[in-house]
Formats: C-alpha cells, structure tokens, sequence
C-alpha cells in the first residue's frame, strides 16, 4: 500500500469477529483493544450474526480512509503547532 499510494499512512482497524459467542472466546475485548494500541489502530468488535457494529465498522473504516485522502489522519509523528494571535 505505501508503495502503490506513496504514503506512511495507511489507515487500519483491528476486528474482532463473532462477538455474539461469549463462551467460545479465544481472545478477550481486553486483549484486542491492547492489541490495536499497539498497532497503533482503532479496534472493534462484530457479529454478523446479530448484526452489531458490522455496518458501523465500515462506515469508520471509509471515515478514516476520507480522512486520510484529505489529508486529515492525524499520526503520532505529527504534532499541532500552537498559534498566538495578537489583536
């Protein structure tokens, strides 16, 4: 993607599947969010089969890739630089 888009930043969401079976979990919601935090990425959870948060997931995924084409993804490396006004 950096290549073909000639870009760093590349927007990225971590999904957690089949939240809608609790018992049969492999990894905690815990875990997950740890994980995007490090991936340094938005995390959910879905389930298709209940229909929660899969239509959510990808108008936040589309939000991020609009964000990003505009320019406006921020990242860890950039930082807001502080403006005074003097009137």
């Amino acid at each position: 993607i950096t290549r073909v888009k000639d870009s760093e930043t590349v927007p990225l969401m971590l999904v957690g599947n089949k939240c809608d079976k609790l018992t049969e979990r492999e990894v905690s919601r815990d875990e997950g969010a740890l994980m995007a935090k490090s991936l340094r990425c938005e995390f959910t959870e879905t389930s298709a089969k209940t229909c929660v948060n899969v239509e959510r997931s990808f108008y936040n995924v589309v939000r991020m890739i609009r964000q990003a084409r505009d320019g406006g993804l921020p990242t860890k490396a950039t930082k807001k630089k502080s403006k005074c006004s003097i009137l």
